[in-house]
């Protein structure tokens, strides 16, 4: 690692994303960002638009410093909305001589007239710019989402422009996965740098049963985890496994959900006869969800063309097998068929369900947990400190 002249005022690094209302993928990908830029021995705050208090106290936040860029005027999609035209107070909690990370289109619209050393990480392109039009009917799903679907119409001509030009002014453009590079870099005429969101090193192989107990668990298990919105498609999981040969079975889902999502979660599994075999736990305890990922004899992720979907990865990071769709999206890189997982037909739930009795025949798990652990290791945090502080190091030097 070089090292920065002594001359150079040491720069701090400023965390920047649209709000802060949970602990999300994003929000921790940038908490172990920001602690990687500590170990690299600068300082480091995290600004959001909108904050909700309540986060400030949440464990993955407390030990760092977070600010909130938004005047108090509005909240939710307004306040974001009314940051993206200027009203607000980035002026006030960015100094001139930080180097800004953003983690969003809003974001890096946001911090336009700030003349800072600027690093972009893209998770994805702005859906309602660039996804086919059909794809983005189904994406805008709920108010915000529409609003931004019916901007796009309107002015996408405009907003791609824009957005184009600013995202060429970053130093560094980082992508979560070489399926994300794929998509983006033809549309900015870029050549992003992957670095995969690190997996913590407190996902690990562990079988600790009082878990076990604690949920009432009694059979071997498939294990779906994280937030349950429509566009993980957890349907499309129930309706796989109420088709998969092995009876002896239970699914088990945890997660965050609304109560309006779980409601129909539970009345499909009633519907497909497997409201016996199938329990959801809620939001559980960080340690609680470690043990599940390492004591399920297979982890089901059913969601479509993710751009990297952390969790497979956390499951294998635990030796635990999974089945993904072989559709060439983020988790097609993370599985290796026959060797920590299936890739399943895209969208064939048939064959989802066949890969699920797969696994489970060949007791792939026991099989296969060490290449299944060794496989993990290029999404650990050691691997990817090295591809970011790399880069990092060239925006301080530069």
């Amino acid at each position: 690692m070089s090292e920065i002249s002594e001359k150079t005022e040491k720069p701090r690094f400023v965390l920047m994303y649209d709000f802060l209302y949970e602990a999300g993928g994003l929000e921790k990908l940038m908490t172990i960002h920001a602690r990687f830029i500590k170990k690299m021995g600068y300082d480091v705050k995290l600004i959001f638009g909108d904050v909700n208090p309540k986060m400030l106290v949440d464990k993955n936040f407390t030990n760092l410093e977070v600010e909130e860029y938004g005047n108090n005027n509005g909240k939710g999609f307004v306040k974001v909305f009314l940051n993206l035209l200027g009203k607000n107070k980035i002026n006030k909690v960015v100094d001139k001589n930080d180097i800004i990370i953003s983690y969003s289109f809003p974001a890096n619209f946001t911090m336009r007239k700030l003349d800072n050393k600027k690093v972009f990480y893209m998770n994805h392109f702005p859906n309602f710019l660039y996804l086919p039009l059909g794809e983005r009917f189904v994406w805008a799903n709920n108010l915000g989402r529409k609003i931004s679907f019916a901007s796009g119409l309107v002015l996408g001509s405009v907003i791609k422009r824009i957005d184009r030009k600013l995202v060429k002014k970053n130093a560094v453009i980082f992508e979560n996965s070489i399926f994300t590079k794929s998509r983006i870099d033809p549309i900015y005429g870029i050549d992003g740098v992957v670095c995969y969101p690190p997996v913590g090193e407190s996902f690990k192989p562990k079988k600790t049963k009082k878990v076990l107990k604690k949920y009432d668990i009694k059979n071997k298990f498939v294990l779906l985890s994280g937030r349950l919105i429509p566009d993980k498609r957890v349907d499309w999981l129930l309706r796989a496994f109420s088709m998969i040969k092995n009876k002896d079975v239970d699914l088990i889902i945890c997660g965050q959900a609304s109560e309006k999502d779980l409601q129909k979660i539970k009345e499909l599994a009633k519907k497909l006869g497997i409201e016996d075999r199938f329990k959801f736990l809620g939001l559980i305890p960080f340690e609680d969800l470690i043990n599940l990922y390492g004591l399920a004899e297979v982890y089901a992720f059913p969601a479509p063309k993710e751009d990297f979907g952390l969790v497979p990865a956390e499951a294998i990071s635990c030796g635990t097998p999974c089945v993904v769709w072989g559709d060439n999206s983020g988790p097609t890189e993370q599985i290796i068929d026959s060797v920590n997982g299936y890739h399943a037909k895209p969208y064939l739930i048939e064959d989802f369900a066949l890969k699920i009795d797969k696994m489970l025949d060949e007791n792939l798990k026991k099989k296969n947990q060490k290449k299944i652990v060794e496989s993990a290791k290029k999404f650990s945090e050691k691997t990817q400190f090295e591809i970011f502080s790399r880069e990092i190091l060239k925006v301080v030097n530069s």
